[in-house]
């Protein structure tokens, strides 16, 4: 014979109705979020599943919105070199007309004169500001305006005029991720948008003899070059040349020098790190740890210039009045900046293609990655709905029978 207390039917009753009210909560708030997760316990699988969905529609958009930051930029920095290109094209009309040998030397002034002030133009489109105010030709020094122009009396010019150019910027490309592992550059250095030739940098002093004292490194154009103890000036131009760079060494054979050459229009990024004195003992940078450009030695020999170095030389041809000195110099250096010039407005032409395309792929993967996340997430709301009356109904029928159970007979009961 079993005891049975009491209270037992009221505890299992309260038990039961509690656990359905909790089934019938929990498909609620399914129901209210339109998803059949609300907890990881639900389905641990589908949720890790769907997290690593979200976590890619996240990335998605992110990469989206970088394309089309990054677009904007390189669209801006298209259009000023473009203006700058139909600028050369202007000068150049201007340097033929006073090659051809049948102005006199105030006319040939007088062109002259609108060279100078397309060299203005130019300088204006070199340090433009992107949408941000960031320099568009600076590198990573964003906020450093990029040219740096000395004044100075010109022969046949009247008032001071620019007489050079310097890079002020550094070589630091911006980088943005369009996609997983994937970034492109934002940004193009100024000694490179506005260079025109090949640069040569060649050493006055004999290295035949030189050994490298200790264990040091060089930087060139942004990578590291080691060199040990005892290299000699052999070894370290191999070493340049090894290095993933634009620029060869190679030793002159008359005087037993050093001398460094670009392979593509650009302007020679050099350095000695960490205290080392080797691309200054061998007369390619000068002491005092100035920094590239202007850290080259005064008695080294450098070749090949900027843009603007052309556009000032065939301006002062002019002012001059030497139409031989405008068909040689000037116009073949004019020549150099339009193909460099050209050359860089292609590879912006590329990477905004390639963007273009990323554009296309991100907007497809998107509703792609949705669609997967829908499947792991989404509830059938005819399903549930049905579930959710299974359990009403079964909790008034639970209710109704619990009424009627618990209306147990009261002592009074047994007294009438």
């Amino acid at each position: 014979m079993k005891r049975i207390s009491s209270q037992l039917p009221t505890y299992d009753s309260n038990y039961y109705t509690r656990l359905r009210e909790y089934d019938m909560n929990e498909m609620y708030g399914k129901i209210g979020g339109q998803t059949r997760i609300s907890k990881l316990r639900d389905d641990p699988m589908a949720a890790s599943r769907s997290t690593r969905f979200q976590s890619e529609i996240l990335r998605n958009e992110r990469y989206g919105k970088n394309v089309e930051s990054v677009r904007g930029t390189i669209a801006t920095a298209e259009g000023d070199l473009r203006s700058a290109m139909d600028v050369l094209q202007r000068i150049r009309e201007l340097g033929v007309q006073g090659a051809n040998g049948t102005l006199d030397k105030t006319q040939m002034g007088y062109l002259g004169q609108e060279v100078d002030q397309l060299l203005g133009e130019l300088l204006t489109v070199a340090n433009t500001k992107d949408q941000n105010g960031n320099y568009l030709f600076a590198g990573t020094a964003s906020r450093t305006t990029p040219f740096r122009l000395t004044m100075g009396r010109v022969a046949g010019g009247d008032g001071d005029k620019v007489v050079s150019v310097d890079y002020m910027g550094n070589i630091g490309r911006n980088a943005a991720e369009i996609s997983e592992g994937a970034q492109v550059g934002i940004n193009l250095p100024g000694n490179v948008a506005f260079w025109a030739e090949q640069q040569q940098i060649y050493s006055t002093v004999d290295g035949s003899q030189y050994r490298v004292q200790r264990d040091q490194s060089i930087r060139i154009d942004g990578t590291e070059i080691h060199l040990a103890t005892g290299d000699t000036l052999s070894a370290v131009a191999a070493k340049i040349n090894d290095a993933s760079v634009p620029v060869r060494a190679r030793i002159d054979p008359v005087a037993g020098s050093l001398v460094l050459e670009t392979t593509v229009a650009h302007q020679i990024w050099a350095e000695d790190l960490g205290g080392g004195t080797v691309l200054q003992d061998l007369g390619i940078l000068a002491p005092g740890g100035s920094h590239p450009p202007l850290n080259v030695a005064q008695s080294a020999r450098v070749f090949g210039g900027s843009i603007f170095d052309m556009v000032i030389a065939l301006r002062n041809a002019l002012y001059e009045g030497s139409s031989e000195k405008v068909s040689t110099a000037g116009l073949r250096g004019l020549e150099s900046s339009i193909t460099n010039m050209a050359g860089v407005l292609g590879d912006i032409g590329a990477r905004d293609n390639r963007l273009e395309a990323t554009a296309k792929r991100l907007e497809y993967e998107k509703p792609v990655l949705v669609g997967f996340d829908s499947q792991e997430r989404d509830l059938d709301m005819a399903d549930a709905i049905t579930q959710l009356k299974t359990l009403e109904y079964t909790q008034e029928a639970a209710l109704s029978a619990t009424a009627r159970a618990l209306n147990r007979p009261k002592l009074l009961d047994f007294l009438r």
